[in-house]
């Protein structure tokens, strides 16, 4: 009966994967299996990011041309690789800074190779549009422009889906999304993502379908894993023959090139444009398929009669004997949220890999004045009494926990750990960007919209009140109660002030607690992509060191 419950958790998960990595951007479809991109256009003959350009690449039979996009100062856009116009042309100035009159009048000069002593222009993007047609893919690179100006422009032209948008600010992921939710987006692997893990958690925070800088083995095999397009950049005064066979060693899906005619004549002499699985299907080419999970889930666990919202999720991985507890706090404010905020790749990490059982769970909510302050303490007694019940039975570790929370979650987390835990079970506290103190004005007098979630919490406004301190970690930590504790923070939370997380640290460090404080300057209510991985990175050092998996 056991071995048939297992099968159905892992065919359940197996199908939830499939269909998460489905949830993929089509790209545009190519006739071949290989991705050819004109760099630029195929400038071997003509000026860079012209309609010659475009006109070149075309003939050369390449899949893409990859051109720059960016706003004059009166709104139009146009191609143009510098943000000014010094380099190309017989002009000077920042292209945001002059109109499109005074852009037209411009003539590309330095062409050397050119010699038919044509004069060449700035074109404007709906230009490049008429002369790619249907006969070239846009690889978009998105320099500075407005998505919503761009994808209506895309869309007179019938051109909405011929393009793959590179981004290169991480605001342009949303902007992008709200303006043209089923654009395909690439972009360059953050430098600080060097494992798989990171790798895999990034993902987790983005949806990419095509990537242009990885040649890591580990790192291409979560890229297929995932069904990511690898194309890379092999454009320059090096390129041959030597430097496209060592890009192509790396099983990727396309190469961007300086020379689109030879890359493709020499694709098709070695019979490497079409043994590859074409992009069309989206997923990378020489993928694995997809692995089984080693773990599973119970879903929805009641652990208290008190509410219905008194239920847990267990994370089990395929090897429990002995595996140690972590649970997890969800956010929203003590009003809001679900234990389903925990990310998978996260539980991947933790469950899948490192062998931890993880538990997220729900708690009371406050509603219409009821459910204050205590109920939530007295929920997380009851979730762990549970699994600490359970653990002779199941053979894993259930007098010792990690609490981890992210926000309101994580203000509980301190507060049980601080303040509540007198059976000494918690071992460590991992808070994300969690209020610390209630009483402080950085949460009530300075900020409106939090001073509203405490006084709901507590059923009183006033932040002197003896409940106000009594719900407060920084007023219940003590030399004695204290566990080792690592804080995240925003600089820029407009919620939970940064400097609630600053104080909780110093007085850890103040009574002897081991404690570790992470600060990003510029953040705010969590965490953007890149610095998520930062966070998960020093997450799992710091459980390492505090609460290693076995």
């Amino acid at each position: 009966m056991r071995m048939k419950q297992v099968f159905i958790f892992l065919f359940i998960f197996l199908s939830a994967r499939m269909m998460a990595q489905d949830n993929h951007a089509p790209l545009p479809l190519v006739k071949n299996g290989f991705v050819v991109i004109a760099h630029r256009g195929n400038h071997v003959h003509v000026p860079e990011n012209t309609v010659a350009s475009v006109k070149e690449a075309i003939k050369s039979g390449a899949d893409y041309i990859e051109i720059d996009l960016r706003t004059t100062k009166d709104g139009y856009l146009v191609l143009s690789h510098d943000a000014s116009v010094d380099r190309m042309t017989d002009g000077k100035g920042n292209v945001k800074d002059l109109t499109l009159e005074q852009i037209k009048k411009l003539a590309i000069v330095g062409h050397a190779k050119v010699g038919d002593h044509k004069t060449y222009r700035i074109p404007e993007f709906r230009e490049v549009l008429e002369a790619c047609g249907k006969h070239m893919n846009i690889y978009l690179d998105f320099k500075d422009a407005d998505p919503e100006e761009t994808y209506r422009q895309l869309k007179a032209a019938g051109m909405e889906k011929r393009v793959v948008v590179y981004l290169n600010k991480p605001q342009q992921y949303g902007q992008w999304k709200k303006a043209a939710p089923a654009m395909p987006l690439m972009s360059s692997l953050p430098d600080e993502i060097k494992t798989a893990s990171q790798f895999q958690f990034y993902l987790g925070q983005v949806q990419l379908e095509v990537l242009d800088n990885i040649t890591d083995s580990a790192l291409l095999a979560v890229a297929r894993e995932n069904g990511i397009s690898v194309w890379l950049d092999v454009e320059g005064a090096n390129e041959d023959s030597i430097l496209w066979n060592q890009a192509l060693s790396k099983g990727i899906q396309g190469m961007q090139t300086d020379h689109p005619g030879d890359l493709v004549a020499y694709l098709d002499q070695t019979h490497q444009r079409n043994g590859r699985v074409g992009s069309e299907s989206n997923n990378a080419a020489g993928s694995t398929g997809y692995n089984l999970p080693p773990y599973r889930k119970l879903s929805d666990i009641s652990y208290s009669k008190a509410d219905p919202e008194n239920v847990l999720d267990a994370y089990i991985p395929d090897d429990y004997d002995h595996a140690r507890v972590i649970v997890y706090l969800h956010g929203g404010g003590w009003t809001g949220g679900d234990k389903a905020e925990f990310p998978k790749a996260m539980i991947e990490e933790l469950v899948g890999k490192r062998k931890y059982i993880v538990v997220s769970m729900n708690y009371r909510l406050v509603k219409d004045g009821k459910n204050i302050f205590p109920a939530q303490i007295e929920d997380i007694s009851n979730a762990l009494n549970l699994i600490s019940a359970n653990a002779k039975k199941y053979h894993y570790q259930g007098n010792e926990f990690a609490l981890m929370g992210g926000s309101a979650g994580a203000h509980l987390a301190m507060l049980y750990a601080y303040g509540y835990d007198s059976a000494k079970r918690i071992k460590t506290v991992v808070d994300y960007w969690g209020p610390t103190d209630l009483s402080d004005k950085a949460v009530r007098a300075d900020n409106k919209d939090a001073d509203s979630k405490v006084v709901a919490l507590l059923g009183v406004a006033d932040p002197q009140a003896q409940v106000c301190l009594d719900a407060s970690p920084y007023y219940r930590v003590s030399t004695e109660s204290g566990v080792p504790t690592i804080l995240f923070h925003g600089g820029e939370d407009p919620l939970v002030n940064y400097t609630q997380a600053e104080k909780m640290y110093q007085k850890l460090l103040s009574l002897g607690i081991p404690a570790q404080y992470e600060f990003y300057p510029h953040e705010k209510h969590g965490m953007g992509p890149t610095s998520a991985v930062d966070v998960f990175t020093k997450t799992m050092a710091w459980l390492d060191k505090y609460f290693p998996s076995r």
